[in-house]
């Protein structure tokens, strides 16, 4: 199929442009022209700006896809320059979600039919990610264009591009820094490989079960949040030092990865059913993976900023 690819050189898009490609897909991408990628040769490049629609228009005159993947839409403004520049050229949707959409449950895991945010007091992301689909909806009624919508929850794995999560603790690790860890580390959260997530677009693509429909991206399994510590020091070969973080001060823990007061798990029996989905990666075979890369690419020059964790670390001391 001919594929455009809007985002394509970091993290998601990227896995997706490399697993479109590994499947015999012809591959566009379509970003600012700001972040660099080794990408194959055979993928042409277009460089446009979403939040200037009149750049959109330009770099898509004339141009048609049998799909078009949106992992770098974050408004609806940004979705709709897409529909309006490819109006009528284009045979199927597929939109990057996230979890955080969800209102919240106590009884898990959630499901793709379950209460959405309903209004911003989740974030603007999630809000404009819940306004993003609406609009696809409408969209897809009024244009009988099929749309398809995958919800990544934590998406993890060689390549990321939030520093903050396994990169930050793999530097602590490799300097036998300690990992503060909040609530006793009970919470679950609900991990993904990037190529799984990629897989799950793949299984999407020209489905008709997967019209119209939306997907939880999620693992094969979920961990707590002492398990994800865990996990992290067994791929570098270590001995975590652990300090748990008082309640009181939990939110002090700013820039803590993963939620600290609630359990986030997703089902995936309706990506299983309709997509025949068989994720590659556990949690600790993803965190093994993602470390390789780490070592690959970053370790030697990786460095985050600690001022957050001296001050709790002093706190707890003091209070000691």
């Amino acid at each position: 199929m001919n594929t455009l690819v809007l985002g394509g050189t970091q993290f998601i898009g990227l896995a997706l442009v490399k697993e479109l490609l590994a499947k015999g897909h012809h591959v566009t991408i379509l970003n600012r022209g700001q972040s660099q990628a080794d990408l194959p040769a055979e993928v042409q490049r277009l460089r446009a700006d979403r939040n200037d629609s009149d750049s959109m228009r330009s770099a898509l005159q004339g141009l048609s896809y049998d799909a078009v993947f949106d992992v770098s839409g974050y408004t609806e403004a940004h979705i709709q320059g897409v529909l309006d520049a490819l109006e009528g050229q284009m045979g199927h949707f597929l939109f990057t979600s996230s979890t955080a959409i969800y209102f919240g449950s106590l009884i898990y895991p959630i499901r793709e039919e379950d209460t959405l945010m309903p209004d911003d007091r989740g974030g603007s992301y999630a809000w404009n990610k819940i306004l993003g689909e609406r609009l696809l909806a409408r969209w897809s009624d009024s244009s009988g264009i099929p749309y398809s919508v995958i919800r990544p929850a934590y998406v993890y794995g060689g390549g990321t591009n939030t520093p903050g999560r396994e990169p930050a603790y793999f530097y602590r690790l490799e300097n036998n820094l300690p990992l503060l860890l909040p609530t006793r580390g009970i919470p679950l959260a609900h991990l993904v490989h990037v190529e799984d997530i990629a897989q799950l677009f793949i299984q999407c693509l020209g489905n008709p079960r997967a019209y119209g429909q939306a997907y939880n991206g999620a693992g094969p399994d979920f961990t707590s949040l002492r398990g994800w510590f865990m996990a992290m020091a067994q791929a570098v070969g270590v001995e975590p030092k652990i300090i748990s973080v008082p309640d009181d001060l939990t939110p002090e823990m700013r820039t803590f990865p993963f939620q600290t007061r609630r359990c986030v798990i997703y089902s995936l029996d309706k990506c299983i059913r309709d997509l025949d989905y068989k994720p590659k990666y556990d949690t600790s075979t993803g965190l093994t993976e993602s470390y390789q890369r780490y070592k690959q690419e970053l370790s030697g020059s990786f460095t985050c900023d600690l001022s957050e964790d001296d001050a709790l670390i002093a706190e707890i001391q003091k209070r000691a």
